[in-house]
C-alpha cells in the first residue's frame, strides 16, 4: 500500500507509532472489531448545495484540509486501522497534540490492551494481563516463570511512570508526536483525487474525497465549516482496512495522572529501556 495521499499518510503514521511502540514494550490488543466503511454509492444521505468549496477539484479540497490539519493544536484519534503484528485491524482511541502530549489506548486482537498517559516531563503506561504476558514472551530477555509471575503480580493494576526520556527508550514517546505527524502530509494527485457527492451526517455537512489506487478506495470526510478539517478516513476494497475518525480539535489533552499508588517504576521491576518487557 502506498501512503502517498494525505490519508494514507495519517493512517500510516499512526500505524507506524503504534508498532514501534509494541516493538519496543511488547505486543498489545484485545479484540477489536473491524468497521465497515461507507464507500462511493453508499452511507449518508448525498446533498447537492453550495458552499466554500464550489469550483473545486477533489485535491483542491484535500489540500485545504491538510493546511487546516497542520494548523490543529490536538486531535483525537479512534477506530480501526490495519494490524502492524498480523491480519485484521487493532482498534486505537488516542488524542494528542503538538507539545507531545498525549492519552489513548489500543488493542490488537489476542495481544492485549495498552493504555498511555503523556504529559510533558511525565509518562504512566498500563498493560492488561494479555499485554504483559505477550510482552514478556517477546522480551529479549525471557524471564523464567517464576520471576514472570512476580513481575505480573507487580504491575496488576499498575501504571509503570517513566520520565518522557526513559519512555523514548520504551518507545512510547513515538505514540504522541502529532507534529511529525502532519509535517508528513503531502498533496494528493489531481489523477487519483476525485470530489464525490457531499453528504449530511449527524447534522453536519461534509464533502467527500475519494482517493483510487487500484481497487483501493481511500474515503476522506471533510467539515465544510471555516475549518476544513478532515472528520473521517477510511479504507476500503484493499487488503489493509481502516475506518478512523478524527475528532476534539484542538481541546486539550487531559494528562492528570493516576494516583500515586496505583504506579510504579522501571526501576522497582528491575527494568531499563535496553530491558524493556
Amino acid at each position: 500500500m502506498n501512503h502517498h495521499t494525505n490519508r494514507r499518510v495519517v493512517t500510516a503514521v499512526l500505524i507506524s507509532a503504534v508498532t514501534a511502540a509494541l516493538a519496543a514494550c511488547g505486543p498489545v490488543g484485545s479484540e477489536a472489531s473491524s468497521k465497515n466503511s461507507a464507500g462511493p454509492g453508499s452511507g449518508p444521505t448525498a446533498v447537492d448545495t453550495k458552499d466554500l468549496f464550489d469550483g473545486l477539484t477533489g485535491a483542491q479540497i484535500s489540500d485545504k484540509s491538510k493546511t487546516a490539519l497542520q494548523g490543529a493544536t490536538s486531535i483525537r484519534f479512534t477506530g480501526d486501522a490495519p494490524n502492524p503484528l498480523s491480519t485484521g485491524t487493532f482498534a486505537l482511541d488516542i488524542a494528542m497534540d503538538v507539545t507531545g502530549s498525549c492519552r489513548g489506548t489500543v488493542t490488537i486482537p489476542g495481544r492485549g490492551t495498552l493504555k498511555v498517559i503523556k504529559g510533558r516531563d511525565l509518562v504512566y503506561a498500563q498493560g492488561d494481563e494479555r499485554y504483559w504476558r505477550a510482552s514478556l514472551a517477546t522480551a529479549k530477555k525471557k524471564p523464567d516463570s517464576r520471576k514472570a509471575d512476580a513481575f505480573l503480580e507487580a504491575v496488576q493494576g499498575r501504571w509503570l511512570k517513566m520520565s518522557a526520556n526513559t519512555a523514548k527508550g520504551f518507545g512510547i514517546s513515538s505514540m504522541c508526536d502529532l507534529s511529525t505527524m502532519t509535517k508528513q502530509l503531502k498533496g494528493d494527485s489531481p489523477e487519483t483525487t476525485k470530489r464525490g457527492a457531499d453528504v449530511t451526517r449527524n447534522g453536519q455537512r461534509l464533502a467527500v474525497v475519494y482517493d483510487r489506487d487500484g481497487h483501493e478506495v481511500v474515503t476522506t470526510y471533510i467539515s465544510k465549516n471555516s475549518r476544513p478539517y478532515p472528520v473521517e478516513i477510511t479504507v476500503t476494497g484493499g487488503n489493509a482496512p481502516a475506518a478512523l475518525k478524527l475528532t476534539d480539535y484542538d481541546k486539550p489533552i487531559d494528562t492528570t495522572p493516576p494516583p500515586t499508588d496505583q504506579t510504579i517504576t522501571p526501576e522497582d521491576l528491575g527494568l531499563t529501556a535496553s530491558s524493556q518487557v
